[in-house]
């Protein structure tokens, strides 16, 4: 069996034991997860400088890039909107 028919048939058998689970233990577990992803983000090393990003407002559309070095081949193109 190759390795790609492997990791098919992995993913088959997968799929099958997360569709035969309870509705509670797929919440439960998707809480799990939650929680371990936002742990993961506030213990990062760049959590601190993203905080502070985050609190600011957001530029406006126009003015994301605005500061960006145009390369040549964006020269000459106008930003859709």
């Amino acid at each position: 069996m190759t390795k790609m028919q492997e990791l098919f048939e992995r993913q088959a058998a997968w799929q099958k034991r997360r569709a035969a689970l309870s509705w509670a233990e797929k919440v439960r577990m998707a809480a799990a997860v939650r929680e371990d992803i936002i742990r993961l983000r506030r213990s990062a090393p760049w959590a601190a400088v993203e905080s502070v990003a985050t609190s600011a407002t957001p530029p406006r559309k126009a003015d994301r890039h605005a500061s960006w070095p145009r390369s040549g081949m964006d020269q000459g193109k106008e930003e859709s909107s």
